[in-house]
């Protein structure tokens, strides 16, 4: 199978989108790859399927679309550069050749042993968005990925990116809260936690698909929204995968007292 960066360059569009708001200063275009690449040119399975779109910055304020671009460049396809869609192509050859391996490996061990190589497709879906969020000048890059790479069944993963405006610096906990901001957070989320599963005590939680035993903890995949900030909790960080994906929200005014 052919699959080189020429013809994965060729089905990379760009699809401009607006910032409401915001004006040309923060400007995003989509970076999109949508196709189904077959192992056997022919046979429609084993394939890899890509359906991604990814935004990147270009607006006039070159400072923070640098610095946006270069760390989701490196967040979500592992390459140091501002420069996106190389680095999604990157991204996209290696997964290729993932896939290649996977099922060679597969039709190798068929023929030993005797019997018909079982297909192994993957799939991979990603999405982004941004979201302007409070009165502090920041935004939010939501990712959202899923992947299939043979088994029972994929997995989908939410991160949240937090960036400053003014220079595209991206926002952990420790520069949102001040020292000791576990103490204050975690009962929050631990009372929030219970709301969302409708649970009146921790040990009701394995009722509702929860690790009850397991202590609450502060996630670092959170997103600065308008009045509130969500605390995003993937498959297996407190629940197995068939709960799910948890978001706590938390108004900002119940913790004013432990943000900067």
């Amino acid at each position: 199978m052919k699959t080189g960066r020429n013809i994965i360059a060729l089905f990379i569009l760009l699809a401009i989108a607006s910032c409401k708001d915001k004006g040309d200063k923060y400007a995003f275009q989509y970076i999109t790859f949508k196709k189904d690449i077959p192992y056997t040119q022919g046979k429609e399975h084993p394939s890899i399927s890509f359906d991604i779109n990814v935004l990147k910055a270009h607006g006039t304020d070159t400072l923070f679309a640098d610095a946006f671009n270069l760390d989701i460049s490196y967040y979500m396809f592992g390459k140091r550069t501002t420069d996106v869609r190389g680095a999604m192509i990157h991204f996209i050859d290696s997964l290729i050749e993932v896939f290649k391996q996977d099922n060679k490996e597969q039709i190798e061990f068929a023929r030993e042993e005797g019997y018909e190589a079982r297909d192994i497709d993957h799939e991979y879906i990603l999405n982004t968005e941004v979201h302007y969020g409070n009165h502090k000048d920041i935004i939010g890059h939501f990712i959202n990925f899923y992947q299939y790479t043979g088994g029972a069944h994929g997995g989908t993963f939410i991160t949240c990116r937090n960036y400053r405006l003014e220079d595209g610096s991206v926002i952990m906990l420790d520069d949102y809260f001040k020292p000791g901001y576990e103490k204050v957070l975690i009962p929050v989320l631990e009372r929030k936690l219970l709301e969302y599963a409708g649970c009146s005590s921790r040990s009701q939680l394995d009722e509702h698909g929860y690790f009850s035993e397991d202590p609450m903890f502060v996630s670092d995949n959170f997103e600065i929204r308008q009045d509130t900030i969500d605390f995003i909790y993937n498959q297996y960080d407190i629940a197995p995968y068939s709960t799910g994906i948890t978001t706590l929200s938390v108004p900002e005014d119940e913790i004013r007292s432990i943000i900067r």
